[in-house]
């Protein structure tokens, strides 16, 4: 029996992605038995199919699998080496480091914290960039952190607004020990300081502007550079040459359709409004013209992009991060930063870019 979070990104599976990602809704906000719902995806490989591992709620991200769930390019070239696309709904990306392995998977969204997870569980290869922005902590009653000593932080374990949250204690001179930090989902954070269960919270898109549009009172007071990555596992993408290059095409053809005007880039923001109130049967809180605003600030607007940076916020990509998790004691001591070094060694993105033609990466047929 398929499982019923998953469909093949076919135009008829595409008219079904209401009903079947409130399914999956449901079943995230009450498991069966102590089970979590990506416990219930058949992950394992099958052939002739091709997974993608998204994150209907995490911008910028979501307007690339959004677009590329819809590419019709795309669908034709996997179709022309005997695979079809299916798609795999995740609430946050270490959900997906928890549930993938090497050879479940075609190519994966995931924030910082997830790709050097996932880095660590097995060899990866990154295709680019897929967002450059900044985790936000705001805040109602404190203007500065320093206030915000004895009071109740909201955060995400593990996650890069963890980071941030402790640069920003340490730039304040507070240590994690002068605050109590609360453990939730972003989707909790803006209800948490609405009722004052916490006098502040640290996160990442679209979670900060959604509390910011709901009470003016509220207000980012720290800011820390974040970035999610495009993730492929090197076994599969080096298993699966021709596959690999055209979803690393796709993602670029998506920025590319977004940059061609700004009624591409709301159409794609209507799509992941779509994709996110189905995935959560909940309707947006935010309106479109702020979640357009998200997708240019945050990555049609950066310079260079699609790409794979040499440098972020002044060192090589992940590393700060994985200095983080391993003072967490997330990953063992004994694991080297080279697990980050090999992952970046995928040189799809340049072969692709260089041939823009051959690679149809301005050839634009989405459906509608």
């Amino acid at each position: 029996m398929q499982n019923f979070a998953m469909f093949h990104a076919d135009n008829g599976s595409l008219r079904r992605r209401g009903a079947v990602v409130l399914l999956l809704a449901l079943a995230v906000a009450k498991p069966v038995g102590a089970q979590l719902y990506y416990e219930r995806y058949e992950l394992a490989p099958r052939p002739g199919v091709v997974n993608l591992l998204v994150q209907p709620m995490a911008y910028p991200l979501a307007f690339i699998s959004s677009a590329m769930q819809r590419d019709r390019v795309l669908r034709s070239e996997l179709k022309q080496i005997n695979l079809t696309l299916q798609v795999f709904n995740f609430s946050k990306g270490n959900d997906i480091v928890k549930a993938a392995s090497a050879d479940a998977f075609g190519m994966a969204f995931l924030g910082d914290m997830p790709t050097v997870n996932m880095s660590v569980k097995f060899p990866i290869s990154i295709a680019g960039l897929g967002k450059r922005n900044f985790s936000s902590v705001v805040a109602r009653e404190h203007a500065r952190l320093e206030e915000l000593k004895g009071h109740k932080i909201g955060y995400s374990t593990g996650s890069s607004s963890h980071l941030v949250l402790m640069r920003g204690l340490k730039a304040a001179n507070l240590s994690e020990k002068d605050v109590q930090l609360v453990a939730l989902e972003p989707s909790q954070m803006p209800d948490a300081l609405e009722s004052g269960a916490v006098a502040a919270f640290s996160a990442w898109e679209p979670t900060p502007s959604i509390a910011l549009a709901r009470n003016v009172k509220n207000r980012a007071i720290y800011k820390g550079m974040s970035t999610d990555w495009v993730v492929m596992p090197r076994q599969w993408a080096s298993a699966q040459p021709k596959a690999a290059l055209a979803l690393t095409a796709a993602y670029i053809r998506a920025i590319n359709w977004m940059r061609h005007s700004k009624a591409n880039a709301q159409t794609v923001a209507a799509w992941v409004l779509a994709d996110g109130n189905a995935f959560t049967a909940e309707p947006s809180r935010l309106p479109l013209s702020k979640v357009v605003e998200i997708v240019y600030k945050d990555l049609l607007d950066v310079p260079g992009a699609p790409s794979i940076p040499s440098m972020v916020d002044g060192l090589p990509p992940l590393v700060r991060e994985f200095d983080f998790l391993k003072e967490l004691g997330t990953i063992a001591a004994a694991v080297k930063a080279d697990v980050l070094r090999g992952a970046f060694d995928y040189g799809g993105l340049k072969k692709v870019q260089t041939d823009p033609k051959g690679h149809r990466l301005f050839t634009f047929d989405y459906d509608q």
